[in-house]
């Protein structure tokens, strides 16, 4: 059964860290500082968030919820966002920010482009719509665009909408394309034999999801389980 874990940020830190927590009359800030003791760094965040989701071959999407926070100072954005790709390539696994408000993409956006190579992760705002956080290259930008159109696609159905033919060279050139954001955690795939597709007689393909469909799909969120 495919499940999606996810992780309650503001009520985390309370947890373990209240002090990182400022409560103003109107704001929530998190700086994340010391969460797990002194000198909390990046690894720190990396292995926290895989204590928590305890990562399985079951697992389709991991999500960070944001709700409830109004600023993420420099440096816990930093955390979050290296730790979050870095889950994300560790374990090719989609990891998608949740209930984003216009301030913390602001401040996640501008530190994924800190790093080098840029980070990427996905973010999702509080009236839904889907951010992909750092810059993308050209190449990867417009395959997002189709996949979050279509909801999913195989190689050869993308490379029937991009070059207009379903060659070898067309759907090789894709599929370099797709491995490289499955790796990196920007899409998943789920795994299609031929008695599951119409355009093939035998053989299987991968069909390719973006983050944002699985969090927008609600038969797979009644599988939502928080460990």
């Amino acid at each position: 059964m495919p499940v999606v874990k996810q992780l309650d940020l503001l009520r985390e830190v309370k947890k373990r860290h209240p002090d990182g927590v400022i409560e103003g009359n109107r704001r929530k800030i998190i700086t994340l500082i010391e969460l797990g003791g002194k000198g909390f760094r990046t690894p720190d965040m990396s292995q926290i968030l895989k204590d928590y989701w305890k990562p399985s071959d079951d697992d389709i999407l991991y999500i960070i919820s944001l709700e409830g926070i109004d600023v993420l100072t420099p440096s816990a954005a930093k955390i979050l966002v290296e730790s979050a790709s870095n889950i994300a390539c560790e374990y090719k696994k989609p990891v998608i920010f949740t209930q984003v408000r216009p301030e913390l993409l602001e401040s996640l956006e501008s530190e994924a482009r800190r790093f080098n190579p840029a980070k990427l992760v996905w973010a999702i705002d509080e009236n839904g719509e889907a951010h992909l956080v750092g810059p993308v290259p050209n190449r990867f930008k417009e395959l997002l665009d189709l996949l979050e159109d279509k909801g999913r696609a195989s190689a050869s159905h993308i490379a029937i909408l991009q070059e207009g033919e379903s060659s070898k060279k067309a759907i090789g050139k894709v599929s370099v394309y797709l491995q490289d954001l499955f790796n990196v955690g920007l899409v998943g795939r789920e795994k299609i034999t031929a008695l599951d597709r119409k355009d093939a007689e035998r053989g299987w393909t991968y069909s390719y999801y973006t983050a944002p469909t699985v969090k927008r799909n609600t038969k797979l969120e009644t599988y939502v389980r928080k460990p």
